[in-house]
């Protein structure tokens, strides 16, 4: 249902029920109480429908979308690695990096891997992605999944959105609440049955 149709959908949804409170009152109460009665009722009911109809952005974490070059994640403190040790976790699979645009050497980190819980959860999926090439490696991670309920395995790993997303639906919520390792087990299952994401990616 459209925003429009959804709006006079409400409306009628309201109209209706003032006639029927109005109505089933019937006698029972006298004119100016009833009237009082029907009123707050259908106050209350259009808050509710009001509440429930406006998209809300209830993330208190989000996950960022940009790459960091080795010196940014160094200086940020994210990991408390040297250069040179960070390069080497990267290469082992505790985090991946992929290449700048227009080059074909160097290497960038997305920022999202580094949020927690993060850096604890996202080994065992690196290494079902370890044939892959840094750029499908990162096409999965930030591609929306059918078989994630269209969250991006990152986001499933994470419990949180990429902050660039909007409201969240209330079964996606769901699935961003669940505990650690039930959604490590998730990505996980995703990695071992597909190479790389075809949905739409995000970042």
């Amino acid at each position: 249902m459209g925003s429009f149709e959804q709006r006079a959908y409400s409306r009628r949804l309201v109209e209706r029920f003032s006639a029927e409170v109005a109505e089933r009152l019937g006698a029972a109460l006298p004119g100016a109480a009833r009237s009082e009665l029907v009123a707050i009722a259908t106050t209350a009911l259009s808050a509710s429908i009001d509440a429930l109809e406006t998209p809300t952005r209830d993330h208190t974490r989000s996950l960022p979308v940009a790459r960091l070059s080795a010196a940014d994640v160094i200086a940020g403190g994210r990991t408390g690695m040297s250069q040179a040790t960070l390069y080497r976790a990267a290469d082992s699979g505790r985090y991946y990096s992929v290449t700048p645009g227009g080059r074909s050497n160097g290497k960038q980190f997305p920022a999202w891997q580094f949020v927690e819980p993060v850096p604890e959860l996202i080994a065992p999926v690196l290494a079902c992605l370890a044939q892959q090439a840094g750029s499908e490696v990162h096409a999965f991670w930030v591609t929306s999944a059918d078989e994630l309920n269209e969250l991006a395995p990152a986001e499933m790993l994470a419990g949180c959105p990429f902050d660039i997303r909007g409201a969240l639906h209330a079964s996606q919520r769901t699935l961003l609440g669940l505990p650690s390792q039930q959604r490590q087990q998730k990505v996980l299952a995703f990695a071992q049955q597909q190479s790389s994401g075809k949905a739409v990616v995000i970042g």
